[in-house]
C-alpha cells in the first residue's frame, strides 16, 4: 500500500474491507437510511432507486463500459473538487463553534480522498489533463447548485442534512462498488481504494451526523430536513442518469 493510500487509513482509523450483499439483493441488515427517524414522509422508494440504480447493478453484474465508468470518473472529480469549497461554507454558516467543530470533524477523515479518484481515473485510461479540464454535465451541475443553494439560503439543519445525505448513500454504494470493480474489471485494491476507502469514512461520519441531527427536532424542522433530503436524493438520481445517457449517446 502506498502512501497516499496509507494517509487514507490512519485519518479513518483501520482500514479494513467486508463482504457485502449484491446490489439488487435487499439485506435484512441494511443500515437505517438517513435519518430514518427524523423524517415525516417515506423516502424509502427513492433511497431504494439511488442504491440498485443501473449505473451500480451494471458494475456489479459486470456489465457496465468501461467508457461509462470514465464519464463517472470526471463528473464525480467535478463534484469531489468542489467538495471542500462546500463544507468549508457548511462550517462556516453555522451559528456556534460547537456545531462549526463538529462539521469540520467531519471534513478530516475525507482529506486526500481526491488522489484516490485520480488513481481509479488512471486504471480507466484517464490522464489528469483530463480530470483538470472537465466540464460538468447537466446532472452533476444540477447537484452542485443544489448544494449551493442549500448552503446560501437554507435553514441550519436542512444545511446538514443535504450534504449528509448525498454522503450516506454514496457510503452505503461504495461498499458494494469497490468489490465489484475487482471481480469484474481486474482492478487491484489500491485501484478501487476510492470506493472502499468510504467504508472507514461512514464510520467516522454517521455518529457526527446524528449529533447534529439531534438537535432539531421541532416539527418544522422535521419538514424542512425531509424536503433536504429529499431534494438531495433527487438531484443525486438526475447526476447518475445523466452518466448513463451521456454514455450510451457517445456511444
Amino acid at each position: 500500500m502506498d502512501r497516499e493510500a496509507r494517509r487514507v487509513r490512519r485519518s479513518s482509523s483501520v482500514f479494513r474491507m467486508v463482504e457485502r450483499p449484491a446490489l439488487g439483493v435487499r439485506n435484512e441488515e441494511e443500515p437505517m437510511s438517513f435519518a430514518k427517524r427524523i423524517l415525516t414522509e417515506d423516502l424509502e422508494p427513492l433511497r431504494q432507486r439511488l442504491l440498485f440504480h443501473p449505473l451500480w447493478t451494471g458494475i456489479e453484474q459486470g456489465t457496465l463500459p468501461r467508457e461509462t465508468l470514465r464519464v463517472f470518473a470526471l463528473q464525480d472529480w467535478w463534484l469531489v473538487r468542489e467538495a471542500y469549497r462546500l463544507d468549508a461554507l457548511a462550517a462556516a454558516s453555522m451559528p456556534d463553534l460547537d456545531l462549526q467543530d463538529l462539521l469540520l470533524a467531519k471534513l478530516l477523515p475525507k482529506i486526500g480522498g481526491y488522489r484516490l479518484l485520480l488513481r481509479f481515473g488512471e486504471a480507466l485510461g484517464l490522464s489528469r489533463a483530463e480530470f483538470d479540464t472537465v466540464e460538468p454535465l447537466a446532472g452533476c451541475m444540477a447537484l452542485t447548485t443544489f448544494f449551493y443553494w442549500v448552503l446560501a439560503y437554507g435553514s441550519v439543519p436542512e444545511k446538514i442534512a443535504a450534504v449528509g445525505a448525498s454522503e450516506d448513500i454514496f457510503i452505503q454504494i461504495c461498499a458494494r462498488v469497490g468489490p465489484a470493480l475487482m471481480r469484474h474489471y481486474g482492478m487491484s485494491a489500491e485501484q478501487v481504494a476510492f470506493f472502499t476507502a468510504h467504508e472507514e469514512i461512514g464510520k467516522q461520519v454517521s455518529p457526527i451526523d446524528a449529533l447534529l441531527l439531534a438537535r432539531y427536532e421541532t416539527l418544522e424542522d422535521r419538514r424542512r430536513i425531509t424536503r433536504a433530503v429529499r431534494l438531495s436524493h433527487e438531484f443525486e438520481l438526475l447526476f447518475y442518469d445523466t452518466v448513463m445517457a451521456t454514455s450510451r449517446s457517445e456511444t
